[in-house]
């Protein structure tokens, strides 16, 4: 664990990925400085952005990244423009090996959960729109 620049964990996160013409992210202007183990931190986002852009689909479509710091912690949400998680099973999106996906493995988001867990937070999902927050411990804040 490390300081590291939450901006460039999202952007090195997206890097690997295709980005269609027909969706937009929209990144802060500003950055904060976090204290984790920023490979396992790119996985998160990188899976919660890919989500956002499958569920975007062919449709145009914007994904926001939004975070906010407090003496306490650093919450981060990615919402998206996309259709919702249907809510019959918004509560299991975190269980390990659920997928509704095709090629889906259903380990993504769990994955995720564990790795922000692992650095003392946690992550929650809601709709309308869709958003997942991570809640990390801000260990930089100058208590």
């Amino acid at each position: 664990m490390e300081p590291s620049s939450l901006i460039n964990i999202i952007k090195v996160s997206i890097m690997p990925l295709t980005i269609p013409k027909n969706v937009q992210i929209n990144l802060p202007n500003t950055d904060i400085t976090l204290k984790c183990d920023s490979i396992k931190m790119e996985v998160v986002f990188g899976n919660i952005i890919l989500n956002s852009v499958q569920a975007i689909g062919d449709n145009p479509g914007k994904i926001y990244v939004r975070y906010v710091e407090t003496s306490d912690y650093v919450i981060i949400e990615v919402a998206d423009s996309g259709p919702g998680i249907p809510p019959e099973i918004l509560d299991r999106v975190f269980d390990p090996l659920f997928t509704t996906k095709q090629r889906g493995t259903g380990l993504g988001l769990s994955s995720c959960k564990n790795i922000i867990e692992q650095h003392g937070g946690n992550m929650s999902v809601k709709n309308t729109p869709t958003t997942f927050t991570i809640r990390l411990p801000n260990l930089l804040a100058k208590k």
